[in-house]
């Protein structure tokens, strides 16, 4: 086309008066019309000219007409050129087979009819309109898969890779699509989560679209990196599922970065609740002295010992230092980092129960009143007891510190109260967290559960948006409520079906 827009058209005849004729016809098809006389200078005469068809006569002096259809193709480098010989003769079979091997797509014979060659290249320019709107269409999806910032693949039903974009070499760590294009995805997924992303391949196909689902996927065949992949099902143009486009964050460096302030908030945290700590040792370490000077009472006042009675009292001593054994093994094991991706089955209460016993001190101290309600026979949860132990404490503090800052602002005091709930409906199992507090403005409200946004110093909790993350590792989600003043609901919700899914995956 030239900078009109208008397909260029080149007719060639040595007669004039045939290629007046010709311009005539097609003069009303709104398009560029370059006439020539003879092949040679047809061939000038589209020097720098993008041809959308050409018409050209056979039997020309000089250059035929089949030269010069062999010198245009060859000049345009195309394999199939929309070129219509015009004839003044019939030609037989091996003629026929001549021209068309030439590269021209339709002949026709003079003299003849306009409706009929008005009808042909009305088919060639609505032929051609649509391939060059097919090649604007690649070029802007070939630009759009290769600007985005995370990996794109393209992949059919099976998982087999049919496209991938320029940030998936370096995120899968090769040198060429062709080390992608026609290999299976699933080989590129760690062995120990192939299920998990078969079910969400049957997600998508059911649903249409997941996000942002983490899985470790392989680098170089034996590197494996922490990534974030969200699939969507595309569709041909009869509305039926052919392909997915599976789009992959290569979140390694922000799990690091998460893992260390993880870390540095739940060392942080235990500080805080050092005074609850104490007490939980002190009460049995109580216990023991109480038990032990009883025993001692027993075996110096008396010249024959009752065994039943040392032996009693041994026991509870022993259970009172298993007591305090199992205390300082939960707070290790609280603290350390190494044990964030150690997964088992594990009762939410007993959860709740550790984090509120952590705090209980904190709570007492500041005349705030704990309250659990837990409904009987939860079923097990399936995930990292201390990671779900460190929010339950992260929402406990948050908790305090929001009915704190009410007490400051109202200059009074009031019933200060905090609530835990565990249900479990038909599909999941609800945990809330429930205070009397200040409440959160909207416009933090907005935000709270935004990857690094915090309202608070540094160290001064584990924050919401990693706290809705390690949620997430359970397949929950969080719900906040809150009105200014009146108070907060932090809601997490952990469907079973997930659960079941995870057993099953864990015996497996």
């Amino acid at each position: 086309m030239d900078l009109s827009g208008k397909p260029n058209i080149l007719v060639v005849d040595d007669v004039k008066s045939n290629v007046d004729f010709i311009e005539l016809i097609i003069r009303p098809l709104n398009v560029n019309i370059i006439k020539a006389y003879s092949g040679e200078e047809a061939l000038k005469a589209i020097c720098g000219v993008e041809l959308t068809l050409a018409l050209i006569d056979i039997q020309m002096p000089g250059m035929d007409g089949i030269e010069l259809a062999t010198t245009i193709l060859k000049k345009n480098n195309r394999e199939l050129f929309p070129i219509i010989f015009i004839t003044a003769r019939p030609y037989d079979e091996e003629h026929l087979v001549k021209f068309y091997e030439s590269g021209i797509i339709d002949y026709i014979a003079k003299p003849f009819r306009k409706f009929i060659l008005v009808s042909k290249i009305k088919i060639l320019l609505e032929l051609n309109r649509q391939k060059q709107e097919i090649a604007v269409s690649e070029k802007m999806y070939r630009m759009l898969l290769d600007a985005t910032p995370e990996g794109i693949v393209i992949m059919d039903l099976t998982g087999r890779i049919q496209d991938a974009s320029t940030i998936s070499l370096q995120v899968f760590g090769v040198k060429d699509k062709d080390d992608l294009i026609g290999k299976d995805f699933f080989s590129f997924v760690s062995t120990e989560d192939r299920p998990r992303f078969q079910e969400v391949i049957d997600t998508t196909i059911r649903d249409g679209l997941i996000r942002n689902v983490e899985f470790r996927l392989i680098k170089t065949r034996v590197i494996h990196f922490i990534s974030e992949v969200s699939t969507t099902l595309i569709h041909d143009n009869d509305g039926n599922p052919n392909a997915f486009m599976a789009i992959i964050r290569d979140i390694s460096h922000r799990k690091k970065t998460e893992q260390q302030r993880i870390q540095t908030e739940r060392m942080a945290s235990l500080g805080e609740m050092a005074s609850g700590i104490a007490h939980e040792i002190n009460q049995p370490l109580n216990n023991i002295s109480i038990g032990l000077e009883n025993l001692l009472a027993e075996i110096t006042s008396k010249a024959e010992v009752d065994q039943d009675y040392i032996a009693k009292k041994s026991q509870r001593v022993f259970d009172n230092v298993e007591r305090i054994a199992h205390i300082i093994d939960h707070i290790r094991s609280f603290s350390r980092g190494q044990d964030d991706d150690i997964r088992s089955s594990f009762k939410i209460e007993e959860s709740v129960r550790n984090s509120v016993a952590m705090v209980s001190e904190q709570f007492k101290e500041k005349n705030i009143e704990l309250k659990l309600n837990i409904q009987d026979n939860i079923s097990l949860i399936a995930g990292n007891t201390y990671k779900l132990e460190q929010v339950i404490v992260n929402l406990l503090i948050n908790a305090k510190d929001a009915i704190e800052e009410k007490k400051e602002e109202l200059k009074t005091e009031f019933q200060k109260l905090v609530e835990i709930s565990i249900n479990q409906e038909t599909q999941y199992i609800i945990l809330e967290v429930a205070d009397n507090g200040i409440g959160i403005s909207q416009e933090n409200i907005d935000h709270i559960l935004v990857p690094f946004y915090t309202t608070k110093e540094t160290g001064k909790g584990l924050g919401l948006p990693i706290s809705y993350r390690i949620i997430k590792e359970l397949n929950g989600t969080m719900e906040i409520q809150s009105e200014r003043l009146k108070g907060t609901t932090v809601r997490i919700i952990i469907p079973l079906e997930n659960v079941k899914t995870r057993k099953h995956a864990e015996k497996a």
